[in-house]
């Protein structure tokens, strides 16, 4: 219960700007999904 309630709390700081949000990791191209992409416009 305790910890259901430390976690509203945080998402609530989170949502009023008072608490910085956790870095989300940031997607990376690789270079396979640039070929297919290549491949899927010259058909």
């Amino acid at each position: 219960m305790k910890e259901k309630i430390q976690n509203w709390l945080h998402d609530l700081g989170v949502a009023l700007g008072l608490i910085e949000p956790p870095l989300q990791p940031v997607p990376i191209r690789t270079d396979d999904e640039q070929r297919r992409r290549q491949q899927q416009r010259r058909r």
